[in-house]
This record gives C-alpha cells, structure tokens and sequence, in this order.
C-alpha cells in the first residue's frame, strides 16, 4: 500500500486510516458532520496526494491530448484547467480528472489513483512526434483547501498580494515564501482551491494552513467527507459510478464528448449518441431510513432494473442519496423504485441532480 508523505502526521492526529485504491488515506480525522460542515460553512483541509499527476509537454502534446480526450482543448487557453474524459475504442471510459494548460506546449493531468499508470502508458502509446509524457505524482504533493473561507488563508499567506481566481484557472505564487502550484479547482461544490507543491514542503505547507485557518473554523477532512459532499453534488467516482464498462452517454456525461473533432472512440460513442443506450446513471433518494450501498439491487415492480454505485447519507438534506445505473426506460426523474438495503427493499425515487444546491 502507498502512504501519503503525511501519514505520520497522520496517525498523530488520530485520524481513521483506510484501504483505499492502494492507498492508505486518512478516512476520518473527527466527526464526519463536523469534517462535512467544515466545507460547508467554513473551510476543510484534504490531503490528496493519492491523485496522480501526469505530466504531457513538446510541440505535439496538444495533438496527443485531442486524440485521447473527448473535449476540444484547442480552446483550452493558457492558465485554464478543463474537466475531461478519455475513452478507449469502444467508448467506454478509461478515466476522467483535470487537463491543466501550463504554458505553451506544457500541460498536466490530474489522473484518478487507480488510473495513473494506466493512463500514463495509454498515453505514451498513443503519442506521436515531439512530446513527452511523464508520471509525476512523486514529484508533487497536492492539497485541498475547500470552503467558502478558504480564500481568507490564501489571502493571508499569498505574496505578492493575491489576485482573485476564476473557476477553474490556474497561477503560480508563494504562500508563506513557499512556492506552488495554484488552481481553483475542488472535488466539494464549495470555493476552493487545490495547491501542487514540492514534497519537501508537504508538512511544513499543512501545519501553515491549519494554523493560519485555526480562528476561521478550518479542520482537517478524510476521504469520507470528500465522498459525500462529492455526492451531493452529483460528481461521478470513478470505480463506482464511471468505469471502463461504462460510456459518457450511460454515465451522463455526452455534454463532455465534442464530434466536432477526432479522438479514440469517437465512431463508437456516435453509435450510442445516435442509437440511444440501454441503461443511464441516475440519482436517488431514500423515503425510508436505510444507506444504499455499492452494489445493492435497484428493483420497480418486483423486477430487478438496476444496480446501486454510490450511497450516503446527506446532511444538508437529511435523507439518503445515491447513484445508480437503471434501464433507461426508468430513468425520469420522479419515478418510483426500491432499493435493496440489507436484504430489505427500501422505496426510493428517482430525483434531479445535483442533490444538494446552494441558497
């Protein structure tokens, strides 16, 4: 298992360790509500040097990443970051992160954990001419700051003065004369930025944000909270609800494939555009008490239609969600289904996403 450069300071700080995708990641370092309130109301630390960081540059890296990603990143300008898929040739999905545009001829991937070397060869496959593709996820240490306070800490460590962010652009700068890699980016729903920086800072970068954060409610936050307020938020998992079984169009994610260009898979996924598809990732909620779980049953009427992906309980809207693959034919929104919790079928519906909205 792979440990993150925290994991001493870590267990220092009682966090609840956990297994997950080869990683043993803090789960839990307080209570869960209090962690997912943190994010909500104030402002959460995430350790996130599980997620891999793949490195594309040359004169040809542009050309290899409009062959492997489903968007246009023609368009793509420079300090910009735009989410993205990549499929194989039958248009399932091989994985879906960040495609952040440096410089010219320079751009990284934030890959899923379970993904990175698999991406990376797809990747070196794949590439032709003047370009090299490189995993770089030992050469940085990446940090979730999440919540509508975080901009306060950068504010109060940036030098020189910190200019306001767009969503999802990307700068250099120094926090505390520690230089990184800035992005405003997160996996929550809430303002947030997510910081690349050089592993000899790891420890010196987290104790500066808690401390810096302490009068402003900020805690340190585990993989469970980062789970469910991406659940609320109706962000797909990969390894639960897109996988390479999967395509964007089952998944609900067609509004990310561009057929204005060529890439891998294109043939296949108009097929599906334009055929329609079997089966459509939805979002649920409970009427009863009951937490769905991966891999529970998704009945309507007595017969089995589908299968559960995600589940949680939601805090802001006291019930519990999740997502799940149906036969298409069950997919409206409003529709009434039973899910399978422990042998006993719970009544559920069908709801629009997201499932949790800012007032």
């Amino acid at each position: 298992m792979k440990q993150s450069i925290l994991h001493q300071k870590h267990l220092q700080a009682h966090a609840k360790i956990s297994d997950i995708h080869g990683w043993q990641l803090p789960q839990q370092f307080s209570d869960l509500s209090d962690e997912y309130s943190a994010v909500r109301t104030a402002v959460g630390l995430f350790d996130l040097s599980f997620i891999g960081k793949i490195a594309i540059q040359g004169k040809d890296a542009l050309s290899l990443l409009q062959t492997v990603f489903t968007r246009n990143l023609s368009k793509l300008p420079e300090g910009n970051v735009q989410y993205s898929l990549a499929c194989n040739e039958t248009g399932g999905i091989l994985d879906e992160g960040l495609l952040f545009h440096i410089s010219d001829n320079r751009y990284f991937f934030t890959s899923n954990a379970m993904n990175t070397d698999k991406m990376t060869q797809w990747l070196q496959k794949h590439a032709t001419g003047s370009v090299e593709i490189t995993n770089r996820t030992k050469d940085f240490f990446q940090i979730g700051l999440q919540g509508p306070r975080s901009i306060q800490i950068i504010e109060a460590l940036a030098s020189p003065p910190f200019k306001k962010m767009k969503p999802r652009s990307v700068r250099k700068i120094h926090l505390a004369e520690i230089p990184l890699l800035i992005s405003r980016t997160g996996f929550t729903g809430e303002h947030g930025y997510e910081l690349f920086i050089a592993p000899e800072y790891a420890e010196a970068i987290w104790d500066i944000l808690l401390n810096a954060g302490k009068n402003l409610g900020i805690l340190p936050c585990g993989y469970a909270a980062r789970d469910i307020l991406r659940l609320e938020m109706g962000y797909r998992l990969y390894g639960n609800d897109i996988t390479e079984e999967y395509t964007p169009f089952e998944a609900g994610l067609g509004s990310f494939v561009d057929f204005q260009k060529d890439f891998i898979g294109k043939d296949a996924l108009f097929k599906k555009s334009t055929e329609g598809v079997q089966q459509k990732l939805v979002g649920f909620e409970l009427l009863d008490k009951g937490i769905p779980k991966a891999g529970n049953s998704i009945f309507s009427e007595n017969h089995e239609i589908g299968i559960v992906t995600s589940g949680g309980q939601s805090p802001s809207a006291r019930k519990c969600i999740g997502f799940g693959y149906v036969a298409t034919r069950y997919a409206q929104p409003g529709q009434e289904i039973e899910i399978e919790v422990k042998d006993r079928e719970i009544a559920a519906k069908i709801v629009d996403l997201p499932f949790y909205r800012k007032k």
